[in-house]
This record gives C-alpha cells, sequence and structure tokens, in this order.
C-alpha cells in the first residue's frame, strides 16, 4: 500500500510541476516571447511535448488512487467531480481540472474545424484547470504538510495568475460607426494601413482564421495581406493582431481622410533586410527573404492589391 501511495504522489507531483511549465510555455507563445531566439516549430512542439506528458501523468495519477488497497476513491468519482463522499472539493477540484485540460488537448486536434475563435475560448479553459488542479493539490494532497511544499505549490500558483492577468492582450482600437477611434488622443480618419513583420511573423495562420479577407497563409508557407483593406474590416483586423502569437502585425491609418482609392494599387513586396546583391555565379539572385530563421520554407510576407471601394 505504501509504494503504492509513493508512486502516485511522485506522479501527481511531476505532473503538477509539467502542467504548470506548459501554462508558462502558453504564456510565453501568447506574447511571443523568446521567437527571435527559439524557432517556432520547436517552442509550439515543447509547449505540445510538456503539456501532453504532464496530462498523462496526471491521468495516471487518478487511476493510482484506483489501486490503492481499500481505497475510498472509487470509478466513478475520478469521473465525475465532487461526488467524492470523503473529499468532495479536494478530489473534485482535481477531477475536473484534468478533464479542462484533456478537453482543450483534444481541441488541438480539430482546432480547423472549431476556428480559432472557438478554439481559443476551448484552449483558454486549460487555465482554470491548473487553477483547479493546484486547488486540488492543497486541499487533497497527503504529503502537503511541510511548509517548503505547500510554499512551492502557493508560489507557482498565485505567480501564474498574476503573470496570466498582466500579460493579457489589450485592445488597442475600436471602431465607431465609420469613424475609427484610437485609444490615445489621436483620431483614425481614412483607410487603413496594415502592416506585418516578417521577421517576428511565426506562419500559425490564426490571423488568417480571424480575418481571411485580409490574410491568406500560402501553401508554401508564405502569408499573403492585403495592406490596404477597407474600414469596415477593422474589428477583423485587431482580432488578427491581438491572436497572433508573435506580435508581427501593426495596423495605422493611411491618409488624413477622404474617399478610399477606385482603383487597386500595384502590388508591393516587402524584404526582410537588403535586397541580394547580383555576384558573378549568381548574376540573378532569387528575391526571397529568410525572414526568421526557423519559420519553415516560408519566403517574405507580400501585399496584395487593396480591395476597397469608394
Amino acid at each position: 500500500m505504501e509504494s503504492v501511495h509513493v508512486i502516485a504522489a511522485t506522479v501527481g507531483f511531476t505532473s503538477f510541476g509539467l502542467l504548470w511549465l506548459s501554462v508558462l510555455g502558453g504564456v510565453a507563445l501568447r506574447n511571443g516571447w523568446g521567437l527571435t531566439r527559439l524557432r517556432q516549430p520547436v517552442a509550439y512542439a515543447l509547449h505540445q511535448g510538456v503539456a501532453l506528458t504532464g496530462l498523462t501523468l496526471g491521468l495516471v495519477h487518478g487511476l493510482a488512487q484506483l489501486a490503492v488497497p481499500n481505497g475510498t476513491i472509487a470509478v466513478v468519482e475520478v469521473i465525475i467531480p465532487f461526488v467524492d463522499a470523503h473529499d468532495p472539493i479536494g478530489t473534485g477540484a482535481g477531477v475536473l481540472g484534468l478533464e479542462l485540460v484533456l478537453a482543450a488537448a483534444i481541441s488541438i486536434v480539430i482546432q480547423r474545424r472549431l476556428g480559432f475563435s472557438r478554439w481559443r475560448a476551448v484552449h483558454t479553459a486549460t487555465y482554470a484547470g491548473f487553477f483547479l488542479i493546484s486547488a486540488h493539490v492543497l486541499v487533497s494532497g497527503s504529503d502537503i504538510g511541510p511548509w517548503w511544499v505547500w510554499g512551492t505549490v502557493y508560489t507557482l500558483w498565485l505567480g501564474t495568475v498574476a503573470l496570466w492577468f498582466t500579460t493579457l492582450p489589450k485592445r488597442s482600437l475600436r471602431a465607431e460607426g465609420p469613424t475609427l477611434v484610437a485609444t490615445g488622443p489621436a483620431q483614425i480618419n481614412g483607410n487603413l494601413r496594415v502592416d506585418v513583420d516578417p521577421v517576428r511573423c511565426a506562419r500559425f495562420g490564426f490571423c488568417e482564421q480571424e480575418a481571411p479577407e485580409v490574410f491568406s497563409l500560402q501553401g508554401d508557407g508564405r502569408l499573403d495581406y492585403t495592406a490596404a483593406p477597407p474600414v469596415t474590416r477593422l474589428d477583423d483586423v485587431i482580432r488578427a493582431i491581438e491572436i497572433c502569437p508573435a506580435r508581427a502585425i501593426s495596423v495605422r491609418h493611411s491618409s488624413a481622410g477622404g474617399p478610399a482609392p477606385r482603383t487597386p494599387p500595384p502590388p508591393r513586396r516587402r524584404w526582410c533586410g537588403s535586397a541580394p546583391v547580383p555576384t558573378p555565379s549568381n548574376p540573378r539572385p532569387n528575391w526571397t527573404s529568410t525572414a526568421r530563421r526557423g519559420a519553415g520554407t516560408a519566403g517574405p510576407s507580400t501585399t496584395r492589391p487593396s480591395t476597397a471601394t469608394s
């Protein structure tokens, strides 16, 4: 019985630590931290791997409770939260927290079918799941007695809450009728001007799901976007800015006022860094940008002609 308890406790604390790391990784990806130093596919794979390992160990911890001889946990109590007669709050918080994390993991498989807005709402539940799991450790953990154990759990829990709230993306623009208004003192009139930083852009494709009329991720990994979309696309562009993990998108006004152009301007290519210089061995260099290293085989972000009409 003692060996089963030790295994369950060890697995449980390891699961808690890995889930804490995955939450920190999610916050870092949401805010684009470290994407200039760490390749985006590597960062995303690490986040997923740590989260899935923590979730798996959490499920093992729950099932291990069923193997305790003369234990008080039944199968129904590790499936339905808050039905445990002996510890309804602590056990229920742990069960519900793991189920929320499990739902977020399943949502990754059907992310494109859900759409990013719905997927983000489901994925946000992982924060609530981590908070519930922290409460489970503090309430039901039989090995939480020493001050340095519960002090560490409290510190990680409260620190994560503070980090999450202080790094929430803030809405920088809003639309009021046909006029664009900034939250600062300056008013923005006229057409929008959308810019994408090819160095920061990680080609997640989230912007396309929020504003498909403005952004389009090509099959070869290049991001194609409309540089001067109409004012009616403001809300879509703002949502794309808010969900961009790399914070690579910006929007500003393109003129002081007046109607949008009747004819679309010619497409313009933007390059990351300086243009390639012809050499004797390569008299006609390929005018492409490496963008940021680690962004796959993606070339530079390119702009489409404006679709705005007067």
